[in-house]
């Protein structure tokens, strides 16, 4: 049965890091194509893509967090380590994949008018943050679950 317990980590990091991959490698693809039209934006890019990735792998964290929480944690429920995990990775795949898709967008927005690079970054900055608050309800949830 201890064992079982061990199955919330396993959600935990494997839904969030699922969906931060997805998020991230779109993020990369979209730069590199970006760069293949437009080698003269590759200072830029660079930035978008080191950013963006930086912002999205947050969701990844959390559910390292949480995983090592229920690792550490005594006297677990079966059902508690599984909720715990679910709160986190749910909002973490989601989140992951739709913050890059947000990076992604800004990108190919750059590639289509670099003129607006400095707009576009910004607005890209305050979207991710937006819904990285999704994640961190997440986060907070699977703590209250955790008892922590």
């Amino acid at each position: 049965m201890e064992s079982l317990i061990l199955i919330g980590a396993v959600i935990a990091i494997v839904l969030t890091t699922f969906g931060v991959t997805l998020g991230e490698g779109w993020i990369a693809k979209s730069s590199m194509k970006s760069l293949g039209v437009n080698p003269e934006l590759s200072g830029t890019l660079m930035t978008m893509t080191i950013l963006g990735i930086a912002l999205v792998e947050t969701c990844a964290i959390y559910g390292l967090i949480i995983a090592f929480q229920i690792l550490g944690a005594e006297n677990l429920t079966l059902a508690t380590s599984i909720w715990a995990g679910v709160a986190i990775g749910v909002p973490g795949f989601i989140v992951g994949i739709m913050e890059g898709q947000i990076a992604r967008t800004a990108i190919e927005a750059v590639l289509r008018n670099p003129e607006a690079k400095n707009k576009i970054m910004v607005s890209m900055i305050l979207f991710i943050a937006l819904i990285e608050t999704c994640a961190i309800y997440g986060l907070i949830v699977a703590f209250r679950i955790l008892g922590s």
